[in-house]
């Protein structure tokens, strides 16, 4: 009789703690996953944090975190992930009430690209572990990784031609009301220009220097329409870190820069623009666009994207194109525009056995191939 008394208590027991947990286990349980920064560089390291919070009385007896990852973040401990065409780490653990848990994982950003976290799931069990219960939290995270900086002497090459360009466009009408500052006085130099206050300082003779009326900019136009039928992407990538390089180069010269192109943005999926500027703010805006391109969206047809802007354009700036493509359609294109915009240039990122581009006597002598590892 007594074992039967005991059977029935523990069964009510069971019953009472197994509907209360199917009721009950999920409630004010939270879990967010993000990252220790917004925006970092290609190959940096940062933290992926994990923090879930248990707000009642229940004890939970383990909780499985489950979230889904791209495979561009790679994780230096790799115990609890699974692979495929996306990177599944589980973590488990156990929670009091009342109580949080944080779990920091340090992953390299290994690729260029906008990452977000937008479901976290979340499963759990009575303390019995006869039932498990499940859910899936809404989360917000998101980090842009930076395209890769190129190295070698082609970038070198390539900002020198444009700092001499800029240098031989610079007019030679000054702007008489805009001082850009003072400088010993040559024979060549009119005595209307002498500076005799600072003359009077220095003991010898200084004349103001005027600003240019003109400071020509550099516009770069980034092609990212596929150039074969494969429809690879290695040399899209090529492209994006050849812009953010150059691009970043000409801000250290403090030149003016803009960006245009029709890769598509990975959230809204429009083509990407930033106007030109030499600021911090607007390199980091430029790289940010650059970093958020999605490739696996087909961009926008280029023609589009570069008479639009190209018009808004002085006919003394600096232009130039970077695309791998290089069929007729947009060698016809870059000719005709090189007849309204001198001062235009192609960049061609090509692997070693890309066949050589047959290109016109107008075009020929603004056209660089710029020859990168691999192949597609």
């Amino acid at each position: 009789m007594e074992i039967i008394l005991l059977i029935i208590i523990l069964s009510l027991i069971f019953i009472v703690e197994n509907t209360y947990y199917h009721y009950h286990a999920l409630d004010n349980l939270d879990l967010k996953v993000f990252f220790s920064k917004d925006v970092a560089n290609f190959g940096e390291d940062i933290e992926l944090i994990e923090v879930a919070v248990n707000k009642k009385r229940l004890p939970l007896p383990f909780i499985i975190l489950k979230f889904e990852s791209p495979r561009g973040l790679d994780f230096y401990d790799m115990t609890n992930v699974s692979a495929s065409d996306h990177m599944y780490r589980e973590d488990m653990l156990s929670m009091k009430p009342w109580s949080k848990h944080t779990r920091r994982i340090k992953v390299q950003c290994a690729k260029r690209g906008y990452y977000t976290f937008p479901k976290v799931g979340i499963t759990t069990s009575d303390l019995f572990l006869t039932s498990r219960y499940n859910t899936i939290c809404e989360n917000t995270a998101n980090l842009v990784v930076l395209p890769e900086l190129s190295d070698g002497e082609f970038v070198d090459t390539l900002t020198s031609i444009a700092l001499s360009e800029l240098q031989c466009r610079r007019t030679l009408l000054t702007d008489p009301f805009t001082l850009a500052g003072i400088r010993e006085y040559v024979t060549t130099d009119p005595m209307n220009t002498v500076n005799w206050k600072a003359s009077a300082k220095t003991g010898e003779l200084m004349v103001n220097q005027r600003a240019s009326t003109n400071a020509p900019k550099i516009h770069v136009f980034l092609n990212l329409e596929y150039y074969n039928q494969k429809r690879s992407t290695s040399l899209l990538e090529k492209s994006i870190s050849l812009a953010y390089t150059y691009i970043s180069r000409l801000y250290e010269w403090g030149v003016e820069t803009s960006l245009f192109t029709n890769g598509r943005d990975a959230v809204s999926g429009a083509p990407l623009v930033s106007e030109a500027a030499a600021s911090a703010h607007e390199l980091e805006k430029k790289a940010i666009i650059l970093g958020r391109i999605d490739l696996k969206q087909p961009a926008v047809p280029f023609t589009e994207i570069f008479e639009k802007y190209i018009e808004l354009t002085d006919h003394d700036d600096f232009i130039v194109v970077i695309s791998p493509q290089s069929n007729a359609g947009f060698c016809t294109l870059i000719s005709d525009a090189k007849m309204r915009r001198p001062a235009l240039n192609w960049i061609m990122p090509s692997y070693k056995l890309t066949p050589a581009v047959d290109l016109n006597p107008d075009i020929a002598s603004s056209y660089m191939r710029w020859e990168v590892k691999g192949h597609d």
